[in-house]
């Protein structure tokens, strides 16, 4: 049976909420003003897109009979004329209204029609309803005072035996959640008026305060300064949690870790802890990391504590954040510095330099060849690292590319991989033609030597016939030195002969005799 109306309450929860988060529907209505409780408070309705109020002119307990249904509240209790909940603001929308106090909503009475009024503010009507039978006073909704209405008023509760499980009632009845205290001694201050129950002895398990034990209403022994109140924990909600920058955040980054609760709940302090260990408290529930670091990771909660009549109370833990911190690497880029560009001439040098745009300075680069092989591996100097090949061979032909790595607080960190450079090894053509012109010169020489020798040849064979010859002229000489004449044509016939020999040796010329 219990489980049943577990789940009948589920069930209504769930329907209330998506009632409550679907935007205002023209004619439906709301109570405002009220701190405590949902059924009571001042009677406003929604009309072309904005809530308005209703003026209490002829409001009585049926007009109040007829709101109180359309909320679910049960029965109207009290229609009282004056705006003890705040006068509205905005359009007052009704006036006159009549109801007979059958109808199912208030738009099914008479009145003078949207928005004809002689009224203001200070006459906003309001209802009390038989589901705001008890209400919190001079705290929150949740925390305060604890009043009931008997009889068209309202009266406090005497302290008397007060304790945790009168207070699990009163919050189970409010709609607060559990009781985290039950002080006593006017701890929200003194109430006024009667003082409506006395010796309250509730087991815990009841609906209502009403149905616990007590000497009767308006039966007690006790003064204002024993006002009985309690703290629920719907009076210190669970804060929510948030990271700014949200998901991984880089090292050494600035992240502020925000803890929340709503506006009505301020004035107290939230906790921050991470693994259930205490980090630091704020009141603005702002918690600022200049530098995060590793140590920084983990997951975070938030608490919330505040003081309520002299009792410090602690709200449920957060839902959990996790804070992950990495390194983010830029890719790197590489560059090659040579003669012809890519095209790499064999015998050549050539240069490639890799360099990183980055603050995790102190790493090193490594060279990767054909995309598998590491070349080699420098350290950065100024994020940058260069790899000199002096002699270009054809084995040094295919892609190159780069890494970065860096150790930052003990941990390894690898950027990607840049895009590879394709290095082609082309033959030179110098010593081809070295080779062609040594062998044009080469043949030049031997050209050269040849035409030497030739004219070498020739020198000496015109040398060896004109000695001889001449030797020869001089013996003739000798022999007709006593005969001038003789001799003078002895010499024009040797000289004739000489040049025909002269010619034959040296030329191969036959018929010397023509120059006879």
């Amino acid at each position: 049976m219990a489980g049943r109306k577990e789940i009948t309450l589920q069930l209504l929860t769930l329907v209330s909420f998506f009632l409550a988060s679907q935007p205002p529907a023209a004619g439906d209505i709301r109570l405002a003003g009220s701190r405590s409780t949902r059924c009571s408070g001042r009677v406003e309705i929604f009309h072309s897109g904005s809530w308005g109020t209703v003026c209490d002119d002829g409001w009585d307990l049926n007009d109040a009979q007829v709101v109180c249904r359309q909320l679910g509240c049960g029965t109207a209790l009290d229609a009282p004329d004056s705006s003890v909940f705040g006068e509205g603001i905005g359009q007052i929308w009704l006036d006159d209204v009549d109801c007979s106090g059958n109808e199912r909503s208030l738009l099914g009475c008479r009145h003078s029609g949207f928005g004809k009024h002689n009224c203001g503010h200070r006459e906003d009507a309001i209802v009390f309803c038989s589901g705001s039978q008890i209400r919190l006073a001079g705290s929150t909704r949740c925390s305060g005072r604890v009043e009931v209405f008997h009889n068209t008023y309202w009266g406090t509760v005497c302290d008397d035996n007060w304790d945790l499980n009168d207070a699990q009632v009163v919050c189970r009845q409010l709609d607060c959640g559990t009781a985290l205290g039950a002080p006593g001694s006017a701890s929200f201050g003194e109430g006024i008026g009667q003082i409506l129950i006395d010796d309250v002895d509730c087991s815990g398990s009841e609906n209502s305060l009403t149905a616990c034990q007590h000497k009767g209403f308006g039966e007690h022994n006790c003064a204002h300064h024993e006002d009985a109140g309690v703290v629920c924990s719907a009076s210190l909600p669970k804060p929510s949690i948030s990271i700014s920058p949200a998901g991984e955040v880089a090292w050494g980054q600035f992240v502020s870790i925000i803890c929340l609760v709503s506006a009505e709940h301020l004035g107290g302090t939230f906790i921050l802890n991470k693994k259930d260990s205490f980090v630091a408290q704020s009141s603005s529930g702002i918690f600022n990391i200049t530098k995060v670091d590793f140590e920084h990771e983990g997951l975070y909660q938030c608490q919330y504590k505040k003081n309520i009549s002299r009792q410090t109370f602690s709200s449920s833990p957060s839902d959990s954040v996790s804070l992950v911190v990495t390194v983010r690497l830029p890719k790197p880029s590489v560059t090659l510095a040579s003669p012809n560009g890519a095209e790499v001439t064999r015998g050549y040098s050539f240069v490639f330099t890799c360099s990183i745009n980055t603050r995790y300075s102190g790493g090193h680069f490594s060279l990767f060849f054909s995309g598998s092989n590491t070349i080699n591996t420098k350290p950065a100097v100024n994020n940058s690292a260069s790899f000199s090949f002096p002699v270009a061979e054809y084995e040094h032909q295919g892609n190159y590319s780069c890494v970065y790595e860096v150790t930052v607080s003990s941990r390894n960190f690898t950027s990607a991989e840049t895009a590879p450079i394709y290095i082609a090894i082309k033959l030179s053509l110098l010593p081809l033609v070295s080779s062609v012109v040594a062998g044009i010169l080469l043949l030049l020489l031997l050209v050269l030597l040849l035409l030497c020798l030739v004219c070498w040849r020739r020198r000496r064979a015109i040398q060896s016939g004109t000695i001889v010859p001449v030797q020869m002229g001089f013996r003739v000489m000798n022999s007709y030195e006593e005969d001038e004449d003789d001799y003078e044509e002895y010499v024009n016939v040797k000289f004739v002969c000489n040049m025909k020999n002269l010619k034959e040796e040296a030329w191969g010329v036959e018929g010397g005799n023509d120059y006879v």
